[in-house]
């Protein structure tokens, strides 16, 4: 009863204050849970790059999620049932049964169907490519004196297995433009960028992943949402939240972050419904990836005793300049648990939707998202030493060290203990 009541009080707050129109709202809302597309959330490392004096970078080791990909069978299948809806939505509206506006209806009318989006390709998109082409290009310019002089062997290129991470390494190498680098195979079995992928029954073995998350289809926060496309669209049937989650696909997926276009299917969600739909996204990613589960943290401490190695060995003189792989959005977010980066003092939960909450799979996991550590050799006052610098997203991470610049003893007792993770718990889950 509380919860209709709060339904109602709600959709009656949507009806006085509901003209919203999204063509010209100027700063329309962007963060669209782990499907970003990566211009949204981007900041640029040749701005970026903290300054050091008396200092070189010396090595450079770098993860990245793949560039935006099309949709799998199931979601592209979804999607194009979806699509008859806009018949409808249309229909509403010339009978004056819809709050939608002129504009956003003319623009959604005018939206071209792309059946290359709904063909289950398993392939990188062609703005994926430009994502990851122009990422390995600001990194090339940001780091001319290290980039422009690697070869095959001092570097390392590797994606995880798939097409459209492979695609994605190779326009990454590409913009890095340097003809005399190899990009390595992908692994076939155990694979330390994917770790998760060797040990799978940890997510059955979760089964919060999915009590949370129906819990939340369930609340007040969410079934406002359906409510309120279902009267501002005029539509008279009720959306299913398999017919919620195909729209919101739709916007997602038909978004251009290279052309700055946003899709006019996002018009039939406001701001407050796209926050909800974003946190339904983190809801899912926290349980999966993140703090939700006690795995998640080994599985993201395989990459980092990686970055450990790399960077021990070039301080004593190894010769890789750059390591580069491409893998998973779940990577990324396993990684950043296992450094303990933007936990919530309060677990996520289907009862409690925090705005101000550090886990956000928009910015975490977008589409052509990374972390990025360089290695700088630093000499002050004849003594030679060495500090890392990190970045996300091309941005530095001023929260694991000072400044954002990490001594190398703090570099090693923050990273070392991973050096000797391993699979061997998951013989006993």
């Amino acid at each position: 009863m509380k919860t209709f009541l709060t339904l109602i009080i709600v959709c009656l707050f949507v009806d006085c204050f509901g003209n919203y129109c999204y063509w010209n709202t100027g700063c329309p809302y962007k963060y669209l849970s782990s499907d970003t597309p990566y211009n949204l959330v981007r900041g640029d490392i040749r701005d970026s790059v903290v300054k050091l004096k008396d200092c070189e970078p010396v090595s450079i080791w770098g993860i990245y999620k793949h560039g935006k990909r099309y949709p799998d069978e199931h979601t592209g299948k979804a999607m194009v049932d979806a699509i008859s809806f806009r018949k409808d939505i249309l229909s509403s509206y010339d009978k004056g049964r819809s709050s939608l506006c002129a504009q956003d209806m003319e623009n959604l009318r005018n939206w071209q169907f792309d059946d290359k989006i709904f063909g289950d390709k398993r392939d990188v998109t062609d703005e994926g490519r430009n994502e990851m082409m122009f990422l390995g290009k600001r990194l090339r310019e940001a780091f001319p004196d290290i980039l422009n002089g690697i070869n095959k062997s001092t570097s390392t290129f590797r994606s995880s297995k798939g097409m459209w991470l492979e695609n994605s390494i190779k326009e990454f190498v590409r913009g890095l433009g340097n003809k005399n680098v190899v990009i390595d195979p992908p692994k076939t079995d155990y694979d330390y960028i994917a770790p998760y992928l060797n040990c799978e029954k940890t997510f059955e073995s979760n089964p919060e992943v999915f009590v949370e998350i129906n819990k939340y289809l369930n609340t007040s926060d969410y079934l406002v949402v359906k409510d309120r496309i279902h009267r501002r669209t005029g539509m008279d049937y009720v959306l299913t939240d398999d017919n919620v989650t195909a729209l919101y696909n739709l916007c997602r997926y038909t978004w251009s972050g290279i052309d700055g276009k946003a899709s006019p299917w996002c018009a039939l969600f406001t701001k407050d419904d796209l926050q909800v739909l974003e946190y339904e996204g983190d809801l899912r990613t926290y349980y999966e990836n993140g703090y939700g589960s006690r795995f998640n943290e080994i599985f993201g401490g395989m990459p980092l005793a990686d970055l450990w190695s790399n960077f021990y060995r070039a301080r004593n003189g190894g010769d890789k300049k750059m390591v580069g792989y491409v893998t998973h959005g779940r990577s990324l977010e396993q990684i950043y648990t296992a450094l303990g980066l933007f936990k919530d003092v309060i677990p996520l939960s289907a009862g409690k939707r925090d705005p101000d909450r550090n886990w956000r799979s928009s910015v975490m996991s977008a589409f052509g998202g990374n972390f990025v550590a360089v290695l700088n050799k630093c000499t002050i006052s004849n003594v030679e030493d060495h500090n890392i610098v990190f970045y996300m997203n091309e941005e530095p991470i001023r929260s694991i060290c000072e400044d954002g610049v990490c001594s190398w003893q703090e570099f090693e007792y923050k990273l070392k203990p991973f050096v000797n993770t391993n699979f061997d718990f998951c013989q006993f889950i």
